[in-house]
């Protein structure tokens, strides 16, 4: 049997895995795909044949992980990622950093690996999988913004892990043909030579990334098929993967980049929609197989033996990297929600702090670690992260749900879903028939059909319009929900037109900042959940511009109906009543 003919043995045997979970999560919710693929690959390893690796660390680095990347850069929210980007880069850069040196610190202490080693080791061991921790988002409707750091954190994460894995190494390696100093002896050195591998990195990789994306959205909008426009996406994603990775930038960086770019210029009129949801179906397909490959593999190849020999010491570092997440992620969110406008909440920072699951990447880093490293540090190696791996996918994953149902983040109510169901559709109806109005004004759809599409549009949007309406009458707390969300939207839209003047010099800075600290105070009462309703009452602090009213003495009626401004009118004026004349009616 040939050498590629026993890879396709092998992966026909881990697809013959997941075809059995499959069939079994559908038969119950309870499991999740993921979970099961890796549970079901563990109890193969500990009790059936010994069976050779199904996957090497260079098949999961350069060919699954490009496409697990790609297709979550190229579906993901860019405009949401954009406004969520400080917490997220704050996490992936910053955090990451410090769980890396909190890890080393702690192994060289407690394990006895040297400096370098334990750094090494750190940067393994810390990149976060998100692919199970979304998948029980997805089912139990978690909030999109929690759903976004999640999934953002880990696609950063992983570059940053992967470059300072490479940088690491490769001072190792010096060290050991006496070609460069040892890294125990000069640690100012190795740091400063993995702080700029990270910034060459990030740079070359956000530069042809994106450089590489915009040129791949122009030629699908020029070609306008959807074959090419797949086709040129699997170029885009391995293309800059591989190119970056042959000349030291992170692969990474540059695939989640291109993704970005591309994915964003989808939403762009030059791209037909079904062009679009083309390059999305056909990812998702990709990531389905890859991820089917990597999760029964890890169960395969993990070491089921060898963890038995180490069982106090993969504990203790189990221990070790939850600490080492909790510390860096609630202490750095904090001081973002000390600056920051939109905070994170706490019952976010619970849930960020647990899905610190450490899955594909890491597998893939200890893998090829185990072909670097001497045999004995290398057991050690191996065992470590194959017990951490395995611990958190199936332990965190697991308890995920409980943890999201006690801190009361799902969504998952059958009002809720009715009334997301009747507005995504209300979105696409209106999309139609803007898309109709177009055609026609192009004379590319005949009237008569116009007429006949736009009718049958036209009447199933009073019917949502109608029963939206309904449904949030008879369900008030839904409509509270909804209230609070759409007032947290316009006051956005208020801060940043207000922020926009104040930075082109239409408003003197002080008081632009002063009236951006109103409607700060505002947000942080919604994002809270501290009010129910957008009243301001007699005893709270009035708004700047109220305050400036009435120090000059101006005696303005500003004859406001229901609105922000009107909210301040007993503060503005305390004997103000609802109607003018004394008669109880409105202006």
């Amino acid at each position: 049997m040939t050498g590629i003919e026993g890879q396709l043995w092998a992966l026909l045997a881990l697809f013959g895995i997941a075809a059995v979970v499959s069939v079994i999560a559908a038969r119950d919710a309870r499991i999740q795909y993921t979970i099961g693929l890796v549970v079901t690959g563990l109890l193969v390893a500990a009790v059936g044949p010994p069976v050779p690796d199904p996957i090497t660390s260079e098949f999961i680095l350069l060919v699954l992980l490009p496409a697990l990347i790609f297709r979550d850069a190229v579906t993901i929210d860019a405009g949401a990622l954009r406004a969520n980007l400080a917490p997220i880069l704050l996490l992936a850069v910053v955090g990451f950093c410090c769980s890396i040196a909190l890890v080393a610190v702690a192994s060289h202490a407690l394990l006895g690996f040297p400096l370098a080693v334990a750094i090494l080791f750190g940067a393994i061991l810390m990149p976060t999988d998100p692919v199970s921790v979304v998948a029980i988002f997805e089912e139990l409707d978690v909030p999109e913004r929690l759903t976004l750091l999640v999934e953002g954190e880990s696609l950063l994460n992983d570059g940053v892990a992967i470059v300072v894995y490479s940088t690491v190494l490769g001072v190792l390696e010096a060290r050991a043909a006496g070609a460069g100093p040892a890294p125990l002896s000069d640690p100012v050195e190795l740091l400063l030579d993995v702080s700029a591998g990270i910034a060459v990195a990030f740079v070359g990789g956000v530069v042809v990334g994106a450089a590489a994306g915009y040129l791949a959205a122009a030629v699908v909008a020029a070609a306008d098929d959807q074959l090419t426009a797949v086709i040129v996406s699997v170029l885009t994603a391995y293309g800059v993967y591989l190119l970056l990775h042959q000349f030291g930038a992170s692969g990474v960086i540059g695939t989640l980049a291109a993704g970005l770019v591309l994915g964003a210029e989808n939403g762009h009129a030059d791209i037909a929609p079904e062009i679009h949801f083309s390059i999305g179906f056909a990812w998702d397909i990709v990531a389905v197989l890859a991820n089917t490959i990597v999760f029964v593999a890890i169960g395969l190849i993990t070491p089921v033996d060898l963890l038995f020999a180490y069982v106090p010491a993969i504990a203790a570092v189990i221990v070790i990297a939850f600490l080492a997440r909790a510390v860096v992620v609630y202490p750095l969110l904090e001081l973002y929600n000390w600056w920051q406008t939109q905070s994170i909440p706490h019952t976010f920072q619970h849930v960020l702090a647990w899905s610190g699951i450490h899955a594909s990447v890491s597998v893939a880093l200890a893998l090829d670690a185990r072909e670097q490293l001497p045999a004995a540090l290398a057991d050690e190696f191996t065992a470590l992260l194959f017990g951490v791996a395995a611990f958190t996918l199936v332990v965190n994953g697991t308890t995920m749900p409980r943890l999201v149902a006690w801190l009361d983040l799902s969504r998952d109510d059958p009002h809720r879903r009715l009334y997301d169901a009747l507005v995504g559709r209300l979105h696409g109806v209106d999309a139609a028939l803007e898309t109709a109005d177009s055609l026609l004004e192009d004379d590319d759809m005949p009237e008569s059909v116009y007429v006949e599409i736009t009718e049958a549009y036209r009447n199933e949007r009073a019917t949502l319009v109608d029963a939206t309406e309904r449904l949030l009458r008879a369900y008030p707390d839904l409509k509270a929900h909804e209230r609070r969300r759409s007032q947290r939207r316009v006051l956005l839209a208020e801060h940043e037109a207000i922020k926009r003047a104040t930075q082109q010099a239409e408003i003197r800075g002080d008081v632009g900042e002063q009236l951006l600290a109103d409607i700060e105070r505002d947000l942080d009462r919604i994002v809270t959940d501290e009010r129910s309703s957008h009243s301001l009452t007699a005893t709270e602090q009035p708004p700047d511009w109220q305050t400036l009213l009435d120090a000059v003495s101006v005696d303005l009626d500003l004859g406001l109906e229901d609105g922000r401004a009107s909210r301040h009118r007993d503060v503005f004026d305390p004997n103000h009543e609802d109607g003018g004349d004394g008669n109880g009616d409105s202006h």
